[in-house]
């Protein structure tokens, strides 16, 4: 219900326009030219009701909208809050030909709005898991178009990272635990020797499945070989594959949806991840 009264109210660009504005309006604003704070006047408005200041400082205008992917789009906001919306409610994902028929745009245009989506959500994330990790390395595409990656996911915090790794070699392995992960935490791995570092900064546990052994006495990768599966089944139902320039993308993208994915509204929380101008301060 509330996703159908949400379609209807941002099929109006001064709703909105309104809607972003809030979620603008709730940090510190500064000049985005020399960085003044409380010295910005409101200089004009343009058509699609977007706001422009002035800094009294530097004498340099910029729109509200700056530091965003919407900044210098021709696209009006309710057209991106709509895809933003479906990108949202989907199951997993959405193509860019499925989004283009709901929203009534071409196919090149719903794809580079959701490749700004992704990337968007591609910021780094710099804090380190801890508490009960399980980690493992995949191979996705095929050929030239092959990618290795790494991914850690905490179970109790639903935490997800991923890092796409030249090779699975010990060494490689190590540095992308050690970026990820904090000393002490409790890593349970598979019985890939690879992992043969782990026993020196972690808790470490295994479990061998070229024996047929999947769990014991809580140990086990089950947590991420499921994120495996789901991602691979994305890409191949919804999307029939993906090039190895984008696929970082897409792995952010399930990432984030993945760690809120009991969050009680994933529109809003998406809002908040993309409605936040480099002007604005905490």
């Amino acid at each position: 219900m509330y996703h159908k009264i949400m379609r209807r109210l941002i099929t109006h660009p001064r709703t909105a326009l309104t809607i972003c504005r809030q979620l603008v309006d709730r940090h510190r604003k500064a000049c985005a030219k020399c960085g003044c704070l409380g010295s910005l006047n409101l200089h004009h408005t343009d058509q699609r009701g977007v706001r422009t200041y002035r800094c009294r400082a530097c004498n340099k205008t910029f729109s509200e909208l700056i530091g965003t992917i919407f900044a210098s789009s021709k696209l009006n906001l309710a057209l991106w809050l709509r895809a933003i919306l479906e990108w949202a409610i989907s199951t997993g994902s959405i193509s860019a030909a499925e989004l283009g028929r709901r929203l009534g745009i071409s196919h090149p245009t719903a794809w580079k709005m959701l490749t700004k989506i992704r990337a968007e959500l591609l910021e780094a994330n710099l804090e380190k898991l801890c508490g009960t990790l399980e980690c493992d390395e995949s191979w996705h595409g095929k050929k030239k178009n092959q990618d290795i990656i790494f991914g850690i996911v905490s179970r109790a915090r639903r935490q997800l990272r991923f890092l796409t790794t030249p090779n699975a070699s010990e060494m490689t392995l190590h540095s992308a635990v050690s970026q990820t992960a904090e000393f002490g935490s409790t890593l349970n791995t598979d019985g890939w020797t690879g992992y043969g570092f782990a026993s020196i900064h972690y808790w470490h546990r295994t479990v061998n499945h070229s024996r047929r052994e999947w769990a014991r006495d809580g140990a086990h990768t089950n947590t991420i070989e499921q994120i495996w599966g789901w991602f691979k089944g994305i890409i191949r139902t919804i999307h029939h594959g993906i090039s190895k320039k984008y696929r970082r993308f897409y792995l952010a993208q399930f990432a984030f949806r993945y760690e809120h994915e009991h969050s009680s509204n994933l529109f809003y929380a998406t809002l908040v991840k993309l409605f936040r101008p480099t002007y604005c301060l905490i």
